[in-house]
């Protein structure tokens, strides 16, 4: 009569852990281009004579869901999209075309 026998348990390979995250601004090239964006949105704001709760009403009847802390937190760090960018520039009637290089 055979004689049933428990599979023998393997040990596993440890597993490293999933990779440590660095922040975005750590690469100075990084910084430096938040710092672009964020100037870039700021001096539009400037030129046209806009607030920042102005910013935001625009933002609001374009249909972009912001609260006006957010905007100004979004703005303060540089750290946006691209495409939050165009959006500033369109409420705040910038023609991208015509900005210095």
């Amino acid at each position: 009569m055979a004689v049933a026998t428990k599979p023998r348990k393997t040990k596993k390979a440890k597993q490293s852990g999933p990779p440590i995250p660095t922040a975005r601004k750590e690469l100075a090239i990084n910084a430096a281009y938040e710092l672009k964006a964020k100037e870039l949105v700021r001096d539009a704001m400037k030129e046209s004579g806009v607030s920042i709760n102005e910013l935001h009403g625009r933002l609001i009847a374009m249909g972009v869901e912001i609260s006006a802390g957010g905007l100004a937190n979004k703005i303060s760090r540089g750290g946006f999209s691209a495409m939050f960018m165009l959006q500033c520039m369109d409420a705040l009637e910038v023609d991208l075309a015509t900005l210095p290089r």
